[in-house]
């Protein structure tokens, strides 16, 4: 009750709607099973977060088309969003948040999806799914490698039916901290990792990629807490990377491009940074950023679990860490993954620590240490491309 509380202020007057249209729809999503019952088919429903296809629930949905093209299964987007012209040659496509989402959304035999929701309504869903332990039928194919103490990830809060895991030691610690029942887990590698093999590096393009912070700017009503985002540490320190005189010398001179590219919850600050090279690029959420990961040689994050994907590929990685406490008090508390023993770079605190060890990356083929590189090869094991074959046969199996 105190976290629904907590959470009054965040709802929106649209989603007091969804109670009287989840009872008009309800009727017709039984019939609709019912049919899909005597016509034997399956009813498999995908998304990511509604506004892209880029991620494991696009590269599952990719597969299962291509592969198993008569399987009765369906994508759900904004038909608005740049990502819709590059998934709607697949055909099967539903319009986010429509009527016809919400019938099949309560009408799926699987709920798939690489987000916590993908649902017609976060907010009515929490209620139904868990509060009241109702259409339990979610797999969550993660969105980046679950490696810290996510409390908002914990079944009691989730109830998913399936968590997909894409590292060994991610797979053991949810499975111990997270309270999931013993099958509800299951290390079959992420669908998107089928794609990361067999890259072509671009030696002169090296990615930045800030995580998010929750407490900088969560909106509420519509509009963002009042905080003034340029005195924040996050920019201060970001900002700076992105303007050190000897970074700048080194890429002109070397010809070397930067890719900045904040969290898709950090995205509204874009504007605000600024550099006074040409070399260094703000991109937004309309790149294919799985793409920039596969062509990058190097990459600067702090804590984002998307360096796992840089891990998964070999390529080297930098953590400029210069929050540490405040990250670890009010973002989330630290898991089993120990940057310093366990990290896949080197952690710095200090921007010019940061800008030398990238000059030091550059002028040596952007190849990993040795110790780092032994890392990544024993966190994934398993490594090929079979990790949508695996998830779509443990969803047949069962069905």
């Amino acid at each position: 009750m105190k976290k629904i509380l907590d959470n009054i202020k965040y709802i929106k007057l649209k989603d007091l709607t969804s109670p009287f249209i989840f009872i008009l729809i309800l009727p017709f999503s039984i019939l609709f099973k019912i049919i899909n019952k005597i016509k034997k088919r399956e009813l498999w429903l995908i998304c990511e977060n509604g506004r892209s296809a880029r991620d494991n629930g696009y590269h599952f949905y990719k597969y299962i088309k291509e592969k198993y093209p008569n399987d009765y299964c369906f994508y759900v987007i904004d038909k608005k969003c740049n990502d819709y012209n590059k998934i709607k040659q697949y055909g099967n496509i539903i319009q986010f948040k429509s009527f016809k989402h919400w019938l099949f959304y309560l009408s799926a035999k699987f709920n798939i999806s690489s987000q916590k929701d993908g649902n017609p309504n976060k907010p009515f869903f929490y209620i139904v799914h868990v509060i009241m332990g109702l259409f339990n039928n979610r797999v969550f194919l993660q969105h980046g490698i679950t490696k810290d103490m996510s409390e908002w990830l914990l079944y009691k809060n989730t109830k998913f039916k399936f968590f997909i895991c894409g590292a060994k030691k991610e797979y053991e610690y949810v499975k111990k901290m997270y309270g999931y029942p013993k099958e509800a887990v299951k290390y079959i590698g992420f669908t998107r990792f089928d794609n990361l093999h067999n890259n072509k590096i671009n030696k002169k393009q090296i990615l930045i990629m800030p995580t998010w912070r929750n407490y900088l700017g969560r909106e509420k009503n519509n509009l963002a807490h009042k905080i003034i985002f340029k005195e924040t540490e996050f920019y201060k320190n970001w900002n700076k990377l992105i303007n050190d005189k000897q970074l700048i010398d080194y890429i002109e001179k070397e010809e070397i491009t930067i890719l900045f590219y904040p969290h898709i919850n950090m995205q509204k600050f874009l504007k605000e940074f600024k550099s006074t090279s040409s070399k260094i690029k703000m991109i937004d959420l309309n790149t294919d950023i799985q793409q920039v990961l596969k062509e990058s040689a190097l990459m600067i994050t702090d804590y984002s679990s998307v360096f796992m994907d840089f891990a998964y590929m070999r390529k080297p990685i930098i953590y400029f860490q210069f929050d540490q406490k405040e990250y670890r008090e009010k973002q989330y508390a630290e898991g089993y993954f120990k940057y310093e023993s366990n990290g896949f770079g080197p952690v710095f605190q200090n921007e010019n620590d940061v800008v030398t060890q990238i000059i030091n990356y550059a002028k040596f083929n952007f190849i990993p240490e040795d110790k780092y590189k032994n890392r990544m090869e024993e966190f994934f094991e398993i490594y090929d491309q079979r990790n949508c074959e695996r998830q779509y046969q443990l969803l047949k199996l069962k069905s």
